[in-house]
Formats: C-alpha cells, sequence, structure tokens
C-alpha cells in the first residue's frame, strides 16, 4: 500500500512526463530558418563582380505561414558602381515538390554607388524556405552576382540562431500533420 503522499508524487511524475511528450511533437516542427539567420554573400562562378561580397540578415518575427513576419537587411561590396541589383529567394512560397519551391521570388532592389557598393532592406510577409539567396544583375531574371546557401559546397552560407519570436508555437510546413497552434502577436 502506498502513502497518499508518495501518490501525489507518482501522479505529479506522470503528469509531467505527459505535457514533455506532448510539446515534442509542436517544437520539432519548426521550420529550420525560423529564427535569425546572417547570410554571408561570395561571388558565384564566372561573376561579372569576382571581387564582391555581402553580408545579410533575415530574421523571423513571429506568425505562421503564410503570414511569418521577417525583416530582412542585405550590403554588398565591390560589385559594379552605380548598376541596378535585386536579391532573389528560392522557395518562398509553395507546397514541397511544387514548381513553386524552386522558383525565384525578389527580396528587394538596390543600386550600387559610384564604388560598388550597396544594400536594401525590407520588412517581409510569408517565407515558407531559405535556403539559397542570390543578388543578381538588373533584375530578378537577371544573372546571378554573388549567392548564400546552406549547402556545404557554398558558394556562400547561412547560420541560423534561435530568437525570441521562434521559441512560441507556430504552424510551418512540415506541422501540417500538427494541429496548428495560435501565434502570438509579434512587433518588428
Amino acid at each position: 500500500m502506498t502513502r497518499p503522499g508518495k501518490r501525489m508524487v507518482l501522479l505529479v511524475s506522470a503528469m509531467l512526463v505527459a505535457l514533455a511528450v506532448s510539446l515534442v511533437g509542436p517544437f520539432t516542427s519548426f521550420a529550420d530558418h525560423e529564427s535569425d539567420n546572417e547570410l554571408t554573400f561570395e561571388p558565384v562562378l564566372d561573376s561579372p563582380s569576382p571581387a564582391g561580397s555581402g553580408t545579410g540578415t533575415v530574421d523571423f518575427r513571429g506568425g505562421g505561414e503564410p503570414d511569418s513576419r521577417w525583416t530582412i537587411i542585405f550590403q554588398v561590396d565591390d560589385l559594379q558602381p552605380e548598376t541596378n541589383y535585386v536579391t532573389v529567394v528560392q522557395g518562398r512560397t509553395g507546397e514541397d515538390d511544387s514548381p513553386e519551391a524552386g522558383a525565384f521570388s525578389p527580396f528587394c532592389a538596390f543600386r550600387t554607388d559610384g564604388n560598388g557598393d550597396g544594400g536594401c532592406w525590407y520588412y517581409l510577409i510569408g517565407l515558407r524556405r531559405l535556403g539559397l539567396v542570390q543578388v543578381r544583375l538588373d533584375n530578378e531574371n537577371g544573372p546571378p552576382v554573388l549567392q548564400s546557401t546552406r549547402q556545404e559546397d557554398g558558394p556562400g552560407s547561412m547560420e541560423s540562431t534561435t530568437n525570441f519570436h521562434s521559441l512560441t508555437l507556430t504552424a510551418t510546413p512540415r506541422a501540417e500533420e500538427d494541429e496548428p497552434q495560435a501565434s502570438p502577436v509579434a512587433t518588428p
């Protein structure tokens, strides 16, 4: 026969285990990029600006798709002076394995100064994937000049770290089988 105090400890322990198990599913369903993302841009093969470089941030500010909120900042150096560029991301929209998932969409555009330096800032709604970002010459269909990617062989790189908003429960593309959770209102 167990004592009433011991029974209470067992009951509380069982409830804590059940709570922990129920939270594992939603937290493992976060998209990898729903965080602060630091981008390093490097020239692509045969780039018209082989000395070019750049940095950027794509920061998650909360919400679930298709209404997730993001702050985007890019800065580039040593490109062609006084030239128009557009930053594009691959797979911003669309279901996995759909044509949209492989398509490039523009983030923001800028014009370099007389030294070939420039950048842009944008507040974005909706970003399903973040695995490949390019700086393209002239327009979104122009030739790639710089690139940042999660692929180890580059060129460029992306690093992600969690932030306050990435710790909230939000529905993501990988969480479609889970019950979506309400997302808190977040400010940039």
